[in-house]
């Protein structure tokens, strides 16, 4: 799945990020002014993604990078018709706080 950087930005502290898919890296990356300033790994099969790991460059933290990460990614998948499996604990604590996100997510005891 492709996704357009233009039709997911959002708003950071002081401009916008953009989110776009790497799937030869197996990772959404989170870009600002052409820099990668977060990723959210992934494994992908036909019918689930895996969400691994979450990294926000320390620079950036607090920006609400990793958060357009985790709700770029969620929405994608859905789109997709793709299972979530959530093993990141990043992702577990925000979903603990976004609890509406939660939809066709399986979090992994």
């Amino acid at each position: 799945m492709s996704i357009n950087p233009d039709d997911h930005r959002h708003d950071g502290i002081d401009e916008q990020i953009a989110v776009r898919d790497n799937p030869a890296a197996g990772r959404y990356e989170a870009v600002r002014r052409g820099t990668v300033v977060g990723t959210l790994i992934y494994e992908r099969t036909r019918r689930r993604i895996e969400l691994i790991h979450t990294v926000t460059d320390p620079a950036h933290r607090g920006e609400g990078v990793a958060s357009v990460l985790v709700r770029t990614t969620l929405a994608e998948a859905r789109a997709a018709g793709q299972q979530i499996l959530v093993i990141c604990p990043f992702i577990e604590s925000w979903l603990r706080r976004h609890p509406e996100q939660r939809e066709g997510v399986v979090v992994e005891d």
